[in-house]
């Protein structure tokens, strides 16, 4: 979740590098070392019956034009609601002052996980089309190929926030060969048994908007109630849950997981949801296979005090996953909220980069 969206701009249809932002150049060469990047998907494509696709910005390390033979780890990080893959020039400076204190270098690539204005999370779905698959077995395979990377699931790491950080836990035990390790601050919901506050597991279903005694859930200073149906970013916030977790209804549009009106859940989307995308339960379900690849590569950081109540089910996925004997790192930030879990440790990013530093020494062909 996040407090803002933009809407998605109509993506070009080959692969293709924009050096447009020249002015962010490298200063030891005068050669971009910030750039836009688009690559048309053919299963996405084929999904839509039109031209769609991934979009991102790469940001290359220092080294990059000065060792033409050197080869890189990558570091995929994915935003929150609303985010495009664009950065500011300070996010720009705070990932490459990481990378220079660790005297360690990243090829850094920003997805773009906003499609038709909603948070798709990188996750195949029956509504937004398969978009875990488009980006691992197209746009990886393709960005890391043109920029020299190394190309091994040990120098190849994914990360996020919000939204992101959801997208990249689920990347991670969906595609638990294709990565070294994953980081997630502040994840979009991880256990469905509190999804910003009611349990979508139970059966009957209870209401979404309010609790057994009658009393209304909250979430960012709100009832959760009128958030959801609020306007702007909010309401489009659980939409994209809907697009993305949803089966496709009778007139091809998803199936609302609960009245937007009365609160009342369906429960036959609500065993939809928890039997394709409650990462708890999948992980749970399916530990004696995912165990032993997920060692030592999932990582949680959330706030404490979180407005959209996000370490209630990272909570719920620490038991699970300590009961299981998982040796995840999951991280509570006390007193941090959903947007200061960044300053944890003094700048989560460099946190993170130091512990993928590891496995990632330069390699050449």
């Amino acid at each position: 979740m996040a407090p803002k969206a933009t809407p998605i701009r109509r993506l070009a249809p080959v692969f293709f590098i924009i050096l447009s932002l020249v002015g962010r150049a490298s200063s030891a060469a005068r050669e971009p070392q910030y750039l836009h990047v688009q690559m048309r998907s053919s299963v996405l494509s084929q999904f839509w019956g039109q031209p769609v696709s991934i979009d991102a910005h790469v940001l290359l390390p220092d080294s990059y034009y000065k060792d033409p033979q050197k080869h890189y780890p990558v570091f995929y990080w994915i935003q929150g609601f609303g985010g495009e893959g664009q950065i500011n020039l300070s996010d720009e400076l705070r990932w490459q002052r990481a990378m220079r204190r660790l005297h360690a270098e990243f090829i850094v690539v920003f997805l773009n996980g906003m499609f038709n204005d909603e948070h798709q999370e990188f996750a195949d779905s029956a509504n937004n089309g398969p978009w875990g698959t488009a980006l691992t077995t197209e746009f990886i395979p393709e960005t890391e190929k043109r920029f020299r990377a190394i190309g091994t699931p040990e120098t190849r790491f994914v990360g996020g926030h919000s939204s992101g950080g959801w997208s990249a836990l689920w990347l991670q035990i969906s595609y638990p060969d294709r990565f070294g390790g994953e980081w997630s601050l502040a994840p979009d919901p991880v256990d469905f048994r509190d999804f910003t506050g009611p349990d979508l597991t139970r059966m009957p279903p209870q209401n979404f908007f309010k609790d057994d005694a009658g009393r209304e859930y909250a979430v960012d200073g709100e009832p959760l109630r009128r958030f959801v149906t609020g306007p702007g970013w909010k309401q489009r916030q659980f939409e994209s849950f809907d697009a993305v977790f949803s089966p496709r209804g009778a007139e091809g549009k998803p199936e609302p997981l609960f009245n937007r009106r009365t609160g009342l859940i369906d429960p036959t989307v609500a065993r939809y949801w928890e039997q394709h995308y409650d990462i708890a339960a999948l992980i749970r379900e399916d530990w004696s296979t995912l165990g032993p690849q997920l060692r030592h590569k999932i990582h949680i950081i959330v706030g404490t005090r979180d407005q959209f109540h996000l370490d209630g089910p990272v909570a719920l996925l620490k038991e699970e996953l300590h009961a299981l004997g998982s040796d995840a790192e999951i991280d509570f930030a006390e007193g941090a909220n959903h947007f200061t879990v960044f300053d944890w440790k003094g700048d989560a990013i460099y946190y993170i980069l130091n512990e993928a530093v590891a496995p990632t020494a330069p390699a050449s062909p």
